[in-house]
């Protein structure tokens, strides 16, 4: 049967030689595409796909219906359903799994003519071998038109079911599928071409594309072996179309890759018409490959790379801050990444990972104007990791003993790492207690960048452009007073603010976000000029008159200041808080509390939060903005100078009053008693004071909780007010810094939150996506298999 359709085209072609080369391509192609019709395993797979994967889209619509029906929160429901990799996206499932089945569809695409003859047919024909291998291929795609046809019809129907779709960005990852799908068509063709048999091609091909499944994962440790082996893995490179980011090296590897074998499955044929040389056929092999190749690290290459954000809020593109601070870099960035064998995350900057660890810098790199080097440094060296040298094996061993237990655990080579003598003629990483950490360089000037002690440890977006800026602007300079026995940026004890200013291991840490912290005692020192801020903070003890003189004398020169107070020591702070209207009223904030104790309360935004800058001012007067303060007084103020005065911070009064009298602070449940003097109204507890002073403003803020921001309050109590705390210590000094530092890299919220299918509607998709659609395929099938059998 085949035999003989091929002879009739042959006779129509034979007839029309003039027959321009699209239409014999395409002619062949529709004989390639009847061809997989009349093949049960064709429909067999659509059947398959259909089940598969609407089971999934069902699953993933019913369970965000049920989320709704429950009152629960929804949101960026696009990514969640089809391309988050947290939630089992349903692209990211088929990408994962369509290998498996290209070989059924690819397996006897020439394989076929081999086993029938009619191959010989062919090549003995006027045909090109062009036109056979882009006609046969061609044919595939059609065929493979029909799964992105079911994929797009659970985009369509996402569409009308979620408000504010993102249908571009969905496409893009349909997009990326069917080039992937089209590169593993064209690897199966060629494999097709090398057997009659079509068992084995199908066999070799899920072997290879197995293999380049997962190739991109093994070999990482060997720099020559990790390029190619990155090359040949074919999946990875539609993640970023998936994610919404089409990006032209990706574009132009699978245009690489389908022109490949492609180009070996014509080799191969033409090899059947002629004969040449081995040498000759080698050369030509050899040539196509190379090409190949050359094109693909061309393309690839960052300055050569172009880049299409289809995310409706820009997700998978640098905030316009971050790339506004990357225009302003006048040299080359050299980003040297050092890595101690003894430390815990050393694993992070091995060879093994680095491609990962490029990916997480690939933003930077596309918009950086003078390009992006990243170095590498290995070493080992003594680091807080009690983990490592306190097991049994290795507890009193010497630290190179203890290194070569640890390279021999890895197999990795302790030659490929520096001595500690060896590393600190480089550099001197004690400072950073000897922990990965990297060292950002432009000419002269340097600056690092570490991870974190938290969920995420990598540095996101606001840290990594925030050490990028201290390239482009003097680092914002924040002086804590010391000397009576003030709270000291660093101590890590309860009291301490170790952890919100200098603990290089928090990721909201001044230290972490462009300022530079340091500490003074005004007993013996002099305020230095030009300093973003000066932070009193709860001194314990009264200050001198020579420390009092020098900040009131401060303040008149139009220094900008924090002060923090409790009520316990209010009296210590009158000498400064008394200048400027400010005082403590008497009495203690308290709330009603059913697992706290009472002295803990809440504090919100007023209507000026956007003096902190636009991005606060979503906050304005928003009660679900929690300040976690404990002991916390009640300021009160007048007019003073020429200062403005307004509060930043304001407690609930339904929940939170101000008691007079002394009470037990283990209490929960505490009543409101005006006969005893306790007050219930908003009770500010952070004032700003704003006034024109020098040609610029000048800005003082006093804040009634130095708890606020204490070891106690980062470690403890921010699961009680969420980042409320964080949010508004780096607000203040956002404000300090002229808006300078801490970068502001937040995102658009998601706008496709809102899922308006109900419980019915999820039936009804079921019974269309799991009954209908396959049964249609199924029934439509064997309805053509039967027809064709008639005939």
């Amino acid at each position: 049967m085949k035999k003989a359709l091929w002879t009739t085209f042959l006779n129509s072609y034979h007839l029309n030689t003039r027959t321009e080369f699209m239409r014999v391509i395409l002619r062949i192609a529709r004989l390639e595409l009847a061809s997989l019709f009349f093949s049960p395993i064709a429909w067999l797979v659509l059947v398959v796909f259909a089940v598969q994967f609407g089971l999934q889209f069902t699953g993933k619509v019913d369970m965000y219906v049920s989320y709704k029906m429950l009152g629960y929160p929804t949101f960026n429901l696009s990514d969640y359903i089809f391309t988050n990799g947290q939630s089992g996206g349903l692209f990211l499932t088929v990408q994962s799994q369509l290998y498996l089945f290209v070989p059924l569809l690819t397996m006897g695409v020439l394989s076929r003519e081999i086993s029938s003859g009619s191959i010989k047919l062919l090549l003995s024909s006027p045909i090109k071998v062009s036109e056979i291998v882009l006609g046969k291929f061609l044919g595939i795609m059609g065929y493979g038109l029909m799964l992105i046809f079911i994929l797009l019809l659970f985009v369509i129907t996402a569409s009308f079911s979620i408000e504010s779709f993102e249908m571009s960005w969905m496409l893009t990852s349909i997009l990326g599928l069917y080039l992937l799908f089209s590169a593993y068509a064209a690897i199966g063709l060629f494999l097709s071409s090398l057997t009659s048999y079509q068992v084995v091609a199908a066999i070799s091909t899920l072997a290879v594309l197995t293999f380049l499944h997962f190739i991109g994962g093994i070999w990482q440790d060997v720099d020559f072996l990790r390029h190619i082996t990155y090359f040949l893995s074919v999946t990875g490179k539609a993640d970023s179309m998936i994610y919404g980011l089409i990006r032209s090296k990706d574009i132009i590897y699978f245009i690489v890759v389908i022109s490949l074998f492609l180009g070996l499955t014509m080799l191969k044929l033409q090899a059947g018409r002629e004969s040449r040389s081995a040498g000759l056929q080698f050369g030509r092999y050899l040539f196509l490959i190379c090409s190949c190749l050359l094109i693909g690290y061309i393309s690839s290459l960052p300055s050569l790379t172009g880049y299409i954000d289809t995310t409706s809020q820009k997700n998978r593109t640098l905030t316009d801050n971050s790339r506004e601070v990357l225009k302003k870099i006048n040299g080359p960035l050299t980003i040297t990444t050092y890595v101690n064998l003894m430390d815990k995350d050393h694993n992070i900057g091995l060879p093994k990972q680095r491609n990962n660890d490029l990916a997480r810098f690939e933003q930077y790199q596309r918009f950086l104007p003078h390009g992006l080097n990243m170095e590498y440094v290995y070493y080992y060296d003594t680091c807080d990791n009690s983990s490592l040298f306190k097991t049994k094996i290795n507890a009193g061993l010497s630290l190179k003993a203890v290194a070569e237990n640890v390279v021999k655990s890895e197999k990795l080579d302790l030659d490929d790492f520096l001595s500690p003598a060896e590393i600190r003629k480089v550099i001197d990483l004690s400072p950073e207690g000897n922990k990965f950490v990297r060292r950002l360089q432009v000419g002269d000037q340097s600056t690092y960048l570490r991870l974190y002690n938290d969920f995420f440890k990598h540095p996101g977006e606001e840290n990594i452009t925030a050490a990028i800026k201290r390239f482009t602007t003097v680092p914002p300079k924040i002086v804590f007073i010391t000397g009576n026995n003030e709270r000291s940026i660093e101590e890590a004890n309860d009291r301490g603010y170790q952890q919100s200013t200098t603990e290089k291991s928090a990721r909201s840490a001044l230290v972490n976000n462009g300022f530079d912290a340091s500490s003074i005692s005004l007993k013996d020192q002099e305020i230095p000029k030009g300093i973003a801020a000066l932070v009193l903070a709860d001194p314990r003890s009264s200050l001198s008159a020579v420390e009092i003189d020098k900040i009131n004398k401060y303040i008149a020169d139009g220094g900008n200041m924090l002060i923090l107070g409790k009520l316990d020591k209010q009296e210590l702070l009158k000498p400064v808080l008394g200048p400027l209207g400010v005082s403590f009223l008497n009495g203690m904030i308290v709330q009603s509390n059913t697992d706290v104790s009472a002295d803990l309360s809440f504090a919100s935004f007023t209507t000026n939060a956007g003096l902190f800058g636009k991005e606060y001012e979503k906050f304005n007067g928003d009660t679900t903005f929690k300040v976690v303060m404990l002991g916390a007084g009640a300021l009160s103020y007048k007019p003073a100078d020429d200062f403005k005065t307004v509060p930043l911070l304001v407690t609930n009064p339904r929940i939170a009053w101000l008691k007079a009298k002394a009470f037990n602070s283990d209490s929960l449940q505490l009543k409101f008693k005006p006969e005893d003097g306790d007050q219930r109204m908003a009770i500010p507890t952070a004032l700003a004071l704003m006034r024109n002073k020098g040609g610029s403003e000048q800005k003082i803020a006093v804040i009634s909780d130095a708890d606020f921001i204490s070891n106690l309050e980062i470690n403890t109590f921010r699961k009680v007010g969420g980042k409320g705390n964080t949010n508004f210590y780096n607000g203040l000094f956002k404000w300090f810094s002229n808006g300078e530092f801490p970068i502001s890299a937040v995102k658009p919220e998601p706008v496709d939150n809102v899922i308006k299918l109900e419980s019915d509607g999820v039936k009804v998709l079921k019974g269309v996506y799991l009954y209908l659609l396959p049964g249609l395929l199924l029934f439509g099938g064997m309805g053509l298999l039967y027809i064709r059998r008639r005939k």
